[in-house]
């Protein structure tokens, strides 16, 4: 047998079990979000997310080396995909550092199967190689923690500055504590179900034309898009990113910064404290402000956890390389890579 016959079964088992999953459980709302061609409507969440401009401001994280494909055709970037990144998916440990600026324009008229390998395959580096940078800088605080007056004027300086990024005084009491409760990482299972929810798979205006997966939103940006059913009145604009992983990147600093999300910190810092890996099953308990929809969008963004084994996800890691050190101009833009 071909290795291409073999991991084409390998994608169709996965997706009969996931149904079979959802035929016994009855998930019926948890098909429609994952499989409906049709992205899910433009609504506007329940708290405006922060608008990521104005609180940008000098950090230093020491940034992954991520590979971008060319886009190209669907059918070709995921060869392309493939190629670089391994014909074998999910991986079962180590993922390649291979990924796309972002999703081609006719990602959706290729087959749900495909669809998916391609979302999944993009998005998993990318939202590895954030939360290394989270974890890289979080390592460096509780280490600077320990030796508080050992500290070189580059080490404080670095550590001011990630607590200005995340507001935090340092003055505080406390303040370590709440900053390592805001530098940390975001787990990856329930970050591709909101990414896939939002974005309808990658399929959506918002995703098309602004690479924005999670439909933030902003005031400043005067090239934004404007939303097609905002309402009479309302003046904010979609963020348009130029690349996948900014979007990522701005949507991760919202879980760790928002007011909204206290109550995900609380709850993820717990699971820390108790020696417990981040579940974003468990931790979707703290997203009810992202949609107005509440309670009913957390059972979603569960049930498309539970649906598409994303918990699998949780147990990869990027293959490491090198870790750069971010350039003048990502300092300035908040460590954000163009």
């Amino acid at each position: 047998m071909s290795q291409t016959t073999q991991h084409n079964l390998g994608i169709f088992r996965w997706t009969l079990a996931s149904m079979a999953v959802a035929a016994v459980t009855g998930l019926v709302v948890a098909f429609w979000a994952h499989d409906a061609a049709e992205p899910p409507p433009e609504g506007e969440p329940a708290e405006a997310p922060l608008d990521v401009e104005e609180l940008d401001v000098p950090e230093r994280f020491a940034v992954p080396e991520l590979e971008e494909v060319e886009v190209g055709p669907a059918e070709e970037l995921l060869e392309r995909l493939r190629e670089r990144g391994g014909r074998e998916w999910p991986p079962e440990d180590v993922v390649e550092p291979v990924t796309a600026r972002a999703f081609p324009e006719d990602l959706a008229e290729t087959s749900v199967a495909d669809r998916k390998e391609i979302f999944y395959r993009v998005m998993t580096p990318v939202m590895l190689a954030e939360n290394a940078r989270l974890a890289e800088a979080r390592e460096f605080v509780e280490e600077a923690a320990d030796r508080p007056d050992e500290l070189t004027a580059p080490e404080e300086e670095r550590l001011e500055s990630l607590a200005e990024h995340y507001r935090v005084d340092l003055d505080e009491e406390g303040a370590v504590t709440d900053l390592l409760r805001r530098l940390d990482e975001i787990p990856v299972d329930m970050a591709m179900a909101q990414a896939a929810n939002e974005s309808g798979w990658g399929t959506s205006r918002f995703t098309r034309e602004a690479n924005n997966l999670f439909g933030e939103w902003t005031w400043t940006q005067e090239e934004g898009l404007i939303p097609e059913r905002r309402g009479e009145g309302q003046t904010h604009r979609i963020r348009v990113f130029p690349s996948l992983q900014r979007a990522v990147r701005s949507y991760y600093f919202t879980l760790n910064v928002g007011h909204a999300y206290d109550d995900f910190r609380e709850q993820r810092e717990q699971a820390r404290a108790e020696g417990r890996s981040l579940d974003g099953e468990a931790l979707a308990a703290g997203l009810e402000a992202y949609s107005e929809r509440g309670q009913d969008y957390v059972e979603e963004v569960r049930s498309m956890i539970r649906f598409n084994e994303l918990q699998r996800l949780n147990g990869l890691a990027l293959r490491k390389e090198e870790m750069r050190e971010a350039t003048a101009v990502e300092a300035e833009e908040g460590g954000l890579s163009e």
